[in-house]
């Protein structure tokens, strides 16, 4: 199964570089930037990224790849 994950490149853009890079270390990940992720304002005020379409949010930035990679374990075991 392909997983992509989309952020938008406004949305805390130097907070969640390191997060965009150890997803693209993996294998199973496609990490896209797009301008408008059609989620307005969310950019301004709280880190997300949508995985597979679902949109994923947590409070602080640092809280992101654990949140991400949580729900990509639960698409695989889902698939399994």
């Amino acid at each position: 199964m392909n997983i992509r994950v989309k952020f938008c490149p406004c949305n805390f853009e130097d907070e969640l570089e390191a997060i965009k890079e150890r997803l693209r270390e993996r294998g199973d990940i496609e990490v896209i930037e797009e301008r408008c992720l059609l989620y307005c304002g969310q950019c301004l005020m709280e880190p997300f990224a949508l995985v597979n379409g679902e949109n994923i949010v947590t409070d602080e930035p640092e809280e992101l790849y654990e949140k991400i990679d949580q729900y990509i374990t639960g698409i695989k075991q889902e698939d399994a």
